[in-house]
């Protein structure tokens, strides 16, 4: 397997690893996408955490660059979206801001959004997936009305146990709701379940979880965490090994369907080239 020169893969689906927002060295966007694939990556999370502020010619040009020079973009909706909010005005807003994000990625060519949906509010899970999946289906119609049918709303997996969002409360979204996909975060499922990923078989009953959902393709984040019994409390470097992408790497090679492997940790992309390494070194090991 070749490795700087593009995504991992040969004639079929692809594996891309990139960081979440621009590498340490750039300060736009533009240099962002440059940098990381003289990095050697192909992929790049635009993070749109305080709001959308890119107008439609920028986000053109952004997505225009990125596919001359092989790089995926994503895009992540603000962090403060919440629909199961106890605040109808929350919940309006949340739609707007998941609606602009989608409008982002339409202009910027990327293939999903990622989205915190909510928190419980002191509800239990079935009544707050109901409320979610409603708001859910409101901005998938919306955002198609909008020419962003192509957009996947990707919802996120959730580290903290306050907040909404694990696998099979979006499989029951995905049930009612077009063009949506769960973005595994394996950190966040690592804190939420209290170190639940400790084996090469813990990250394949995920995979096995994520496969029968029938998703397009798959969609990841990964840093080390640190957690506590309400669940995550913050990001690690990569070689923390909590968890351990080394018993990862292999499970993700040879799929039927691309993956991209974003990098949250505090070193950014620095990690996303040594993830990108270990699943070459995988790769090798493996053939």
């Amino acid at each position: 397997m070749r490795l700087r020169e593009g995504p991992l893969g040969v004639g079929g689906p692809m594996l891309y690893f990139g960081p979440a927002g621009i590498p340490e060295g750039a300060g736009t966007s533009e240099e962002g996408i440059r940098l990381v694939r003289k990095m050697g990556l192909d992929a790049l999370e635009v993070e749109f955490v305080r709001g959308v502020r890119m107008g439609q010619p920028e986000a053109k040009r952004l997505g225009e660059l990125a596919a001359q020079l092989g790089v995926r973009l994503s895009a992540h909706a603000p962090y403060f979206i919440n629909l199961n909010s106890k605040k109808p005005e929350t919940i309006e807003s949340s739609k707007v801001h998941i609606l602009a994000t989608m409008k982002a990625a339409r202009d910027l060519d990327a293939k999903i959004i990622v989205v915190h949906a909510g928190f419980y509010s002191g509800m239990d899970s079935d009544g707050a997936t109901g409320i979610i999946l409603d708001g859910v289906r409101e901005c998938r119609e919306q955002a198609d009305d909008e020419g962003c049918a192509d957009v996947v709303l990707g919802l996120e997996t959730m580290g903290k146990r306050a907040s909404w969002g694990t696998i099979p409360e979006i499989k029951r979204v995905m049930g009612s709701v077009r063009r949506v996909a769960p973005v595994v975060d394996f950190a966040h499922m690592h804190a939420r379940g209290q170190g639940c990923l400790r084996t090469r078989e813990d990250f394949q009953r995920i995979i096995d979880d994520f496969e029968q959902l029938g998703a397009p393709f798959m969609h990841c984040h990964f840093t080390g965490i640190e957690y506590g019994q309400a669940g995550e409390r913050r990001h690690l470097e990569v070689a923390s090994a909590a968890p351990d992408f080394a018993l990862l790497a292999p499970l993700l090679l040879g799929k039927g369907y691309d993956i991209t492997l974003i990098c949250e940790s505090p070193l950014l992309e620095k990690d996303a080239l040594l993830m990108k390494e270990m699943a070459a070194m995988a790769g090798r090991e493996k053939d």
